[in-house]
């Protein structure tokens, strides 16, 4: 079932007006913010999703009052407070772009963040932005901190060009603010990694409690080394013990099943609606000088 942390989630694609952006696949707890985004249509550099094809790399709105969101009381009254931005591209081709919206609410503990390398450094990533809820000292550390290529969860992901799960973050030596997230609840997370051109990269990180989870499992897939078939690479899910044993003899050719159709046609794909306990599914292809490299699932 949808982590309440998540209210809702978009996927949009330019439509018959190839300048505009549509609505094809949407998650909402809000009937209301659902509806009244179906027929809403998106310049390229208009609303949220335009600006993220404008800008075409991802976007954290950590303030939805900002002047060009243009859904405000509509996301207001679904308890949204941020939002992030994602746009997939096949070479310089705009696929689709994902928006997650995020709320929260009380006894919730989460975090959104993405990290740049700046002025194309190849050494060391900081925040750009991120929305952390009520984690206001969390929040003042990471908005400190420098990391350096190589070290903590998204200098993993940056360094191996690969997205990247952490569990137990407060008791890693691996993730630099290990004693924070202990403090704050934090217990698990994924960075992913995009690259644009040979020096522009963006790292996403989901960070999240174990009694308030963003998502229920993460999970990352790659062709395999033949290029035939999908296969599980690593992940984590809530009351799961070994998904490298459930997924061992698991493997999709393309176009078989959501992840098969991903990797097919390099487009992100939502299902399930949370309706009577289901769950949520959404797979995010990562693509590389027009090469799909992974895909990202996240159940919620």
């Amino acid at each position: 079932m949808m982590a309440q942390f998540i209210k809702a989630i978009e996927i949009w694609i330019p439509g018959d007006q190839p300048s505009e952006l549509q609505l094809v696949q949407s998650y909402s707890e809000s009937a209301e913010f659902k509806d009244a985004s179906q027929s809403m249509r998106f310049a390229y550099g208009d609303g949220l999703p335009g600006r993220t094809w404008a800008e075409g790399e991802p976007v954290v709105l950590s303030d939805i009052s900002e002047p060009y969101f243009k859904r405000v009381e509509l996301a207001e009254a679904a308890n949204i407070r941020c939002a992030v931005s994602i746009p997939i591209f096949g070479g310089e081709f705009l696929q689709a772009v994902v928006v997650l919206f995020c709320g929260n609410e009380s006894g919730q503990v989460g975090a959104m963040e993405l990290w740049q390398n700046p002025d194309g450094s190849n050494t060391e990533l900081r925040l750009v932005d991120g929305f952390y809820g009520d984690l206001e000292r969390f929040e003042w550390v990471s908005r400190k901190l420098t990391i350096m290529r190589d070290r903590g969860l998204p200098g993993l992901a940056w360094a191996e060009n690969c997205p990247v799960v952490m569990t137990e973050l407060h008791k890693s030596t691996a993730f630099l603010r290990a004693a924070n997230a202990a403090e704050s609840g934090i217990s698990n997370g994924i960075a992913i990694p995009f690259t644009y051109g040979h020096d522009h990269v963006r790292v996403l990180t989901f960070l999240s409690a174990e009694d308030s989870p963003i998502a229920q499992g993460f999970e990352i897939w790659a062709p395999d080394k033949d290029g035939g078939l999908l296969t599980f690479y690593s992940g984590y899910q809530v009351g799961e013990e070994s998904l490298a044993a459930r997924y061992g003899d698991t493997g999709f050719e393309k176009g078989e099943g959501l992840l098969g159709r991903c990797w097919l046609s390099g487009r992100p794909a939502l299902i399930g609606d949370g309706a009577n306990k289901d769950s949520v599914q959404l797979v995010l292809p990562v693509i590389h000088a027009g090469k799909l490299n992974w895909i990202v699932r996240l159940i919620f």
